[in-house]
C-alpha cells in the first residue's frame, strides 16, 4: 500500500485522477444516504426565533404613550408663622410669659405636581391619591399644553384617585390584565419625576409581592415591583408593557437618599380599574366586609390546624357579616366563591371586590376538616372610605393620609419617620386644640404606633369621650407630645 501511495505521489496527473474519482465516489454515497433516509420534515420546517427588536419596541411605546401621560399640579393652602425661629412657637405657648399673644398666621399656597394617565377618551385621568388629596385647586397638564382645572375623586384605601377634566377624544391607554404579569417581563414607567415631563424609564418586573408581613409592611396591600427608575414626581403615572398597556399606576419607591434605589412600587392594573370604575358610577368604592380579624399561618400553625395555606381568624367583630354566618376564632379560610385564600392578603382582596350584601361560598377548615357556610357582606366603613371631598374627619377632626416618599420629600422629612401626614384640622376639634397642625406627621398614638390610616383610624377609635391621649408628631425636623382629649 505504501509503495501504490509513493507511486501516485510522484506523478501530479496520477494523483489529481485519484482526487476526481474519491470526489465521485464520495458523491455518490450522499446521494444514496439522502434517499434513504430523507431529513425529518418537522425539523425542516422548524421556524427560526428571530429576536425581538427591543429597540424598535421600546420607542414604539413611548412615542404611542406620550400623549396620555399628564402632568398634574395640586394647590393648598396653608396657615404658616413667618419670620418666627424654629421652635419660638411653644416660646409663646409655655415661656416665662405663658399667655403672650401669639402672632398671626399667614395664609399661604403650598404647591405639590405629580403624574396622571388618560384612562377614558372622555376625560378620566388617573393618579395616586396623595397626589391630589386635600387640594383646594387641580391643574392637569396635557402634552400639547393644554391646561384643565380637574374634579377630584379619591379612594384612600389604594391611595389612587381619578381627576375628571372637561376634555374630549383623549388619548385613553387600556388596562392590561396584571394577574398575568410575570417577574422579569420588561415594564415602561413614564411620568415627570421632578417636574420632568414625560420622562420614559425601562427595567423588569422585580417581584410581585403582597401585604403579608407585619415587620416589612408594603406601601400598599399588592404591589408590583420594578427596577425601572422611579422618582419623586412619578406618582400616578403609568407603569406599561411592551403592548403599551397599564399593568399598574407608579405610587411608591423604596429609597434610603429619597431618590431612585432600583425598588420602585405599581399598584396593580386590576385594582385601578375596579376603582376607577366604582369611583365613576359610584363617585366612591364600596366594598364587601367580613368582619374578621385575621393573621397568616405559620408552619407550625398549618400543621396544627389541618392546612397549608390560608387566613386564621383571630378575632370576630360583633353583629358583623362573619358572626352572622357562623365564622369561628381559629378558622382557617381557605376558599371565597371557590378561589383559594393563601393568606390574609388574598382574603381581603376577595372580599373587597365583591359588592355589599352578596351571598358568597366561604369555605373555612374547622377541626381539620372542611366546612361550607354562606354568608352576606356588610359594606366597608371608616375615615379611609373614598369621597369626592378629599378630606374626612373622625372624632378627633383630624383629616390624615399615608406619609409616601413624593410627601416626605415635598415636605422635608427624613425617609426614616414613619407615620401618616395631616392634610387638614377642623377649627375647634380635639385636635386642633391639642395644637396638632395641616403637616405634622402622627407617628404614636398612646403608645400605639401609627405606621398607616388603618393603625390611625383604630387609635383613634379606642379613644372614649373625656379621654386623652398622648398624640406624638413630627414636625420641622424633632418630635413632640401633644395632649389631644376626646369629646
Amino acid at each position: 500500500m505504501r509503495s501504490v501511495w509513493s507511486s501516485v505521489v510522484s506523478r501530479p496527473g496520477a494523483l489529481l485522477a485519484l482526487v476526481c474519482v474519491l470526489s465521485v465516489a464520495l458523491g455518490f454515497s450522499l446521494a444514496s444516504n439522502y434517499y434513504n433516509h430523507p431529513p425529518n420534515p418537522a425539523i425542516a420546517a422548524a421556524p427560526v426565533n428571530v429576536p425581538m427588536d427591543w429597540r424598535n419596541s421600546f420607542e414604539e411605546t413611548a412615542a404611542k404613550l406620550e400623549p396620555s401621560v399628564v402632568f398634574i399640579t395640586s394647590e393648598s393652602t396653608v396657615e404658616v408663622i413667618s419670620g418666627m425661629p424654629q421652635g419660638m412657637e411653644d416660646f409663646f405657648n409655655f415661656g416665662p410669659f405663658g399667655g403672650q399673644p401669639r402672632p398671626q398666621p399667614e395664609r399661604r399656597t403650598r404647591k405639590a405636581s405629580g403624574s396622571g394617565v388618560v384612562v377614558r377618551s372622555d376625560g378620566y385621568i388617573m393618579t395616586n391619591n396623595h397626589v391630589v388629596a386635600g387640594a383646594d385647586r387641580v391643574t392637569v397638564k396635557l402634552s400639547d399644553g393644554r391646561e384643565f382645572k380637574g374634579k377630584v375623586f379619591l379612594d384612600p384605601i389604594t391611595d389612587l384617585a381619578l381627576v375628571k377634566i372637561d376634555a374630549k377624544d383623549l388619548p385613553a391607554i387600556g388596562f392590561a390584565d396584571s394577574d398575568k404579569v410575570r417577574v422579569g417581563q420588561w415594564s415602561l414607567a413614564i411620568g415627570n419625576p421632578f417636574g420632568l415631563q414625560n420622562t420614559v424609564t425601562a427595567g423588569v418586573i422585580s417581584a410581585l409581592r403582597k401585604n403579608t408581613d407585619p415587620e416589612n409592611p408594603l406601601p400598599y396591600a399588592e404591589v408590583i415591583q420594578t427596577d425601572a427608575s422611579i422618582n419623586p414626581g412619578n406618582s400616578g403615572g403609568p407603569l406599561v408593557d411592551l403592548d403599551g398597556k397599564i399593568i399598574g399606576i407608579n405610587g411608591a419607591i423604596y429609597s434610603t437618599s429619597g431618590g431612585n434605589m432600583g425598588i420602585g412600587f405599581a399598584i396593580p392594573a386590576n385594582t385601578a380599574k375596579y376603582v376607577m370604575t366604582q369611583l365613576i358610577e359610584k363617585g366612591k368604592v364600596v366594598r364587601g366586609y367580613l368582619g374578621v380579624s385575621m393573621q397568616d399561618l405559620t408552619i407550625t400553625m398549618a400543621s396544627k390546624l389541618g392546612t397549608k395555606s390560608g387566613a386564621l381568624v383571630t378575632a370576630i367583630s360583633k353583629d358583623s357579616a362573619a358572626e352572622k354566618g357562623g365564622i369561628q376564632i381559629k378558622d382557617v379560610i381557605i376558599r371565597v366563591n371557590n378561589k383559594a385564600v393563601m393568606n390574609g392578603a388574598d382574603l381581603r382582596h376577595a372580599v373587597e371586590t365583591i359588592s355589599p350584601g352578596t351571598d358568597v361560598k366561604v369555605v373555612v377548615m374547622r377541626d381539620k376538616k372542611e366546612k361550607a357556610l354562606t354568608i352576606k357582606l356588610d359594606e366597608r366603613k371608616g375615615v379611609e372610605e373614598a369621597s369626592t371631598s378629599g378630606v374626612e374627619k373622625d372624632k378627633s377632626g383630624l383629616s390624615v393620609q399615608p406619609l409616601s416618599a413624593d410627601i416626605a420629600k415635598q415636605l422635608g422629612i427624613d425617609e426614616k419617620i414613619k407615620g401618616v401626614v395631616v392634610r387638614a384640622v377642623e377649627a375647634g376639634s380635639p385636635g386642633d386644640r391639642a395644637g396638632i397642625e395641616q403637616g405634622d406627621v402622627i407617628t404614636e398614638i398612646d403608645d400605639l404606633p401609627v405606621i398607616s390610616v388603618a393603625s390611625f383610624d383604630k387609635a383613634i377609635k379606642a379613644q372614649k369621650s373625656g379621654e386623652t391621649a398622648m398624640v406624638v408628631v413630627y414636625r420641622e425636623g424633632s418630635s413632640m407630645i401633644l395632649e389631644m382629649q376626646m369629646e
